[in-house]
């Protein structure tokens, strides 16, 4: 069978859902993540590889990434002296669709179709470790996938995105199905109770408030510092903790920032999410609200302290420039 696409740099758009292979363009791959059904993507060219339904055309993006060109439809070629790199910007505004990852092996308890289809998200953060050891390499990548396994054995349901920017779904996960992640909360807007039914769920890894160490420059969350029966954090007469260990997770004072509070958000110190997942955070509720044009809106995107404000403070201070996230339009192109 001929190729169903001409060679040549532009976009497509996936006709399903499509597998991303890593080093080569056959099934066999590695899976890099995924592309939801309906996203148009930017693609370098394409190779041969393995001929799956006889088509035996593969797409390649960057980083040594292939989809297979048989789940795709709707090529469109850069124009001349477009950059090569990149699709072009008039067509596609500043938008970049996300790449979900399947958290393999783990799959989320689901308790029912919502009422009305997928009509916002709320941000949380997971109040986890980010790094190997204490103050050394990040390794958020594991650090999400163990939140999404402790979401697995405790009955909840909801995605994660790394500080790499990585974002993470449970197997067999569907936009249209709901689970616990929110508790008991209200919607502000609408009033509703029960917003997990109506929105989304996705933890940033990070690890929620910090705490000023005994030592000098040192900020410890909570898992590494001294905690009373009631599991609060033990504080002295200068507000500072006593750090439990300097083998487990502290960071320095030029990672931080101290936060004032500011509306929903609570006073305090926080580890700033990264770029990569702001931006991450960013692209998925651009993507969502492009996908459920009916009923998802991106005036439905609330932290978790806006739906349970006496419960929670997540994402708090961690959001960097969160005004920006809520006044993105839906379009991409501001």
């Amino acid at each position: 069978m001929a190729n169903p696409f001409p060679n040549g740099p532009g976009t497509v758009e996936a006709a399903g859902r499509l597998n991303i292979r890593l080093g080569k363009p056959r099934r066999q791959s590695p899976r890099a993540g995924g592309i939801e059904a309906g996203v148009r993507f930017a693609i370098r060219g394409s190779v041969a590889g393995e001929e799956v339904q006889g088509v035996s055309q593969w797409f390649e993006l960057d980083g040594g990434q292939f989809v297979w060109a048989g789940a795709c439809r709707d090529f469109q070629r850069l124009a001349d002296g477009e950059d090569d790199d990149r699709p072009p910007r008039r067509h596609l505004g500043d938008y970049a669709p996300p790449v979900f990852t399947t958290a393999t092996g783990i799959r989320h308890k689901v308790q029912g179709l919502r009422p009305q289809g997928l009509e916002g998200l709320i941000v949380h953060f997971d109040a986890y470790r980010i790094r190997q050891a204490g103050n050394g390499a990040e390794d958020s990548d594991r650090r999400s996938l163990d939140m999404m396994r402790s979401a697995q054995a405790n009955g909840f349901h909801y995605g994660e995105i790394s500080r790499t920017g990585t974002i993470f779904l449970a197997e067999g996960f569907e936009w249209g199905e709901w689970g616990s992640h929110a508790g008991q909360s209200q919607c502000p807007v609408t009033g509703r109770p029960g917003v997990s039914r109506y929105y989304v769920g996705f933890e940033m890894n990070n690890p929620g408030p910090l705490f000023e160490a005994q030592e000098d420059g040192v900020f410890c969350p909570w898992f590494n510092a001294v905690r009373d029966a009631n599991g609060e954090v033990v504080l002295d007469v200068r507000g500072r903790c006593t750090r439990r260990s300097a083998n487990d997770e502290w960071y320095s004072v030029d990672e931080v920032r101290k936060v004032a509070a500011d509306g929903n958000i609570k006073a305090g110190i926080y580890l700033p999410y990264s770029h990569e997942q702001f931006e991450a955070l960013t692209r998925l509720c651009l993507y969502l609200a492009r996908t459920f044009p009916a009923t998802f809106s991106l005036d439905r995107v609330f932290g978790h302290d806006e739906v349970a404000p006496k419960r929670k403070n997540d994402p708090g201070g961690a959001l960097a420039d969160p005004a920006r996230l809520m006044t993105i339009p839906s379009s991409g192109t501001g």
